[in-house]
């Protein structure tokens, strides 16, 4: 017996962007408890056909060299709920940056932060800067880019639940048992090295270590180099860091702590 079937459209911003795609579904008797379920099957995977085609938009549109990642920390958190987080924790292709992003996903949203890869950006500013024009009668030009100020990688957890800890809670026992006592320029002394110690570590842990703008275009430097994982071209020195997910100019290495 032929079966007959009808046309299944989808609402919202999937509609708009599949410009009219139709789903023919295998119509369903009234009786048949399937008939419902198959028909919310079909919807949340073209839905979730949508959201993986507007994040490769969204990462192949985006001003920074960044990898393939969420759009936005909800959808970080939106993914880890439905992997479940660190399931893979026992496996060799585990995710090193799992916990930490979960994290992000939490608490990112509440702070407004954005997002540039792997890394959460708690303040932006615009600068002025000059750079080289790729016409060379041109010469050099003035352009106006964003600047990232405050930014925290994948692992700020770490920082924040272990490394400070540490360093303000054996500076507090110092201050509690050595300090009393003490010579006041050995006080003016251990205060100046503990509040240094803790800006320094503000510095290195929430600083820009270098993310570079996307390059699209090939450089007149034959020394650059096309990188996939970022879709653009890098320089002599920069390397795509897949824990961060974006490219870094002279890049050293990523520290959890």
């Amino acid at each position: 017996m032929a079966k007959k079937y009808r046309e299944t459209t989808i609402p919202g911003q999937v509609e708009d962007d599949l410009s009219g795609c139709v789903e023919l579904v295998p119509a369903m008797d009234d009786g048949n408890e399937n008939g419902s379920e198959d028909r919310e099957v079909l919807i949340d995977n073209l839905y979730e056909k949508e959201r993986e085609m507007a994040k490769v938009r969204h990462w192949e549109e985006h001003p920074y060299s960044v990898g393939l990642v969420e759009t936005t920390w909800s959808d970080e958190l939106t993914r880890h709920q439905q992997k479940k987080c660190c399931d893979d924790i026992c496996m060799s292709e585990m995710e090193p940056t799992c916990g930490c992003l979960y994290l992000s996903g939490l608490v990112c949203p509440l702070l407004g932060a954005k997002r540039v890869g792997n890394m959460a950006v708690l303040k932006e500013s615009v600068e002025n800067t000059m750079e080289d024009s790729d016409d060379e009668e041109q010469g050099r030009r003035r352009v106006s880019r964003k600047k990232i100020s405050i930014v925290v990688g994948p692992y700020w957890p770490m920082l924040v639940c272990i490394t400070y800890p540490l360093i303000l809670g054996v500076s507090l026992a110092t201050a509690i048992k050595g300090i009393p006592g003490r010579h006041p320029l050995v006080i003016a002394f251990w205060c100046l090295c503990t509040a240094s110690l803790c800006m320094a570590l503000f510095g290195v842990g929430c600083r820009d270590p270098g993310i570079l703008p996307r390059r699209r275009e090939a450089h007149s430097d034959p020394t650059w180099r096309w990188n996939e994982r970022a879709r653009t071209y890098l320089p002599r020195r920069a390397v795509y860091d897949p824990d961060c997910a974006v490219v870094i100019e002279e890049f050293d290495h990523t520290c959890p702590w």
